[in-house]
């Protein structure tokens, strides 16, 4: 009988923690009051606290060598649980600078990494602010206007059609890009 890799038999425990945590974080987001309660930033702010932990530990659980589909499973619905919330709190008329920051950065397709370099601010400075972090009048005002650029896109969004597909002629091809 092969002897079971240590990776392999965590991998369904974290999976069944993750799908628990899951279940009760959908349970409190669906308890959240209207988000013009004054009960509303505070409790998600919790619930938002506790979705990062669980990102985190997925994300490290993700990174191991011996992965099975059900950690990135996991992985994906919570993130995709936080990214929603996230926009939930970030259009709030209490939200916080640093949820509107991550909605900015999640549209745009930016890590924060790349965000931070873009406007001069040190990355570690948007994920203290997305994870609750008060900022400085100066940070606040770089990442305002941040928030400002990324809103407008930069570039306009493009809306294709399904004729926008056109295939450009093969003497157009520059295979100096390639």
């Amino acid at each position: 009988m092969a002897k079971e890799s240590p990776d392999e038999g965590e991998a369904p425990i974290i999976v069944g923690m993750a799908e628990a945590a899951m279940h009760m974080y959908t349970t409190a987001i669906a308890a959240l009051p209207d988000t013009n309660d004054d009960e509303f930033r505070p409790r998600v702010e919790v619930i938002l606290s506790g979705l990062r932990k669980l990102r985190k530990s997925l994300t490290d659980a993700a990174a191991r060598s011996r992965l099975t589909p059900g950690v990135i499973v996991a992985l994906s619905e919570a993130r995709r649980c936080y990214d929603d919330l996230m926009e939930r709190a970030a259009a709030a008329p209490a939200a916080a600078l640093g949820q509107q920051l991550y909605v900015a950065r999640l549209h745009a397709k930016l890590s924060a990494k790349e965000a931070a370099n873009g406007a001069g601010l040190r990355a570690d400075l948007l994920d203290d602010l997305e994870a609750g972090e008060t900022p400085t009048e100066d940070e606040a005002t770089n990442v305002k206007g941040l928030i400002e650029s990324l809103g407008r896109g930069g570039v306009p969004a493009m809306k294709l059609n399904e004729n926008d597909h056109k295939r450009l002629p093969a003497e157009s091809f520059d295979e100096s890009v390639a």
